[in-house]
């Protein structure tokens, strides 16, 4: 039940982390280029850059050169923006960590299952698993239309030990490239992926509990009937009288003269 929610929304944000198209979707809807004042060829380069940053394993310093609509050379990123990104790349690799080991558990788990149970004990496990994937996914959408900016920034200021975050939508590039309305739209995706997922796997876990369900009642000892007891009162059996009892009749008696 803990490890495949973990599992599934640790690897969807790998893997929306990891996919460029992700990057490139935030420049092109939200108009980067005429906020920034950078051509969008200039910012699309520039997420490659990035996303290689994020992956890779030892990227080195950020450093991304850009030319904006007056020809004019300059680094993308300032001091703290830079930093910032340094803060955010410590935070996908240590969730990617914590996905591969939820990954292995989880799989370790199912077959620990299999090996020692029966694969019954393993849907059930999943379809638990899956129902509270679904509560988690339905408390995140919940918080989500109650507020976003609001839980956006408690995000940071638990996943952050430092104020860096907090940029200035008017001269910070980074967040002209990637605003608050873009990381919502990645909120949703995230959460639609892993809703579909733990329909399918609380799907098919479900339909098997349905379809094997005659095999464990096979499985189990038939009960044995309760035997029925008689409504007809017993008959009373008087106790046994002592021979020797005060209320046994004595014995002639001779008498002499």
């Amino acid at each position: 039940m803990l490890a495949l929610p973990v599992a599934l929304v640790a690897t969807n944000i790998r893997f929306v982390a990891s996919e460029v198209r992700v990057y490139d979707y935030s420049v092109r809807e939200y108009n980067a280029a005429a906020v920034s004042r950078i051509p969008e060829s200039e910012l699309l380069r520039a997420n490659r850059e990035l996303l290689s940053y994020f992956t890779a394993d030892d990227p080195g310093p950020l450093h991304i050169v850009v030319t904006n609509t007056n020809g004019e050379e300059g680094t993308l990123f300032n001091a703290r923006e830079t930093a910032h990104l340094a803060d955010v790349r410590d935070l996908f690799r240590g969730l990617f960590t914590v996905q591969v080991l939820a990954l292995a558990l989880t799989l370790t788990l199912a077959v620990v299952l299999i090996a020692t149970a029966s694969l019954r004990v393993l849907a059930q496990a999943l379809l638990n698993g899956s129902a509270f994937t679904i509560a988690l996914v339905g408390a995140t959408g919940g918080l989500a239309a109650l507020g976003f900016e609001q839980a956006w920034r408690q995000f940071h200021f638990l996943a952050f030990t430092n104020d860096f975050w907090l940029l200035n939508p008017a001269t910070d590039h980074l967040i002209q490239m990637f605003p608050e309305p873009f990381w919502f739209d990645i909120t949703v995706l995230i959460s639609a992926f892993t809703l579909l997922q733990v329909l399918l796997i609380g799907g098919a876990s479900g339909l098997y509990m349905y379809l094997t369900r005659s095999d464990e009642q096979e499985e189990q000892p038939p009960r044995r009937a309760p035997v029925p007891r008689s409504l007809e009162p017993r008959p009373r059996i008087p106790p046994p009288r002592s021979r020797h009892s005060a209320s046994a009749t004595p014995p002639p008696r001779h008498l002499t003269h």
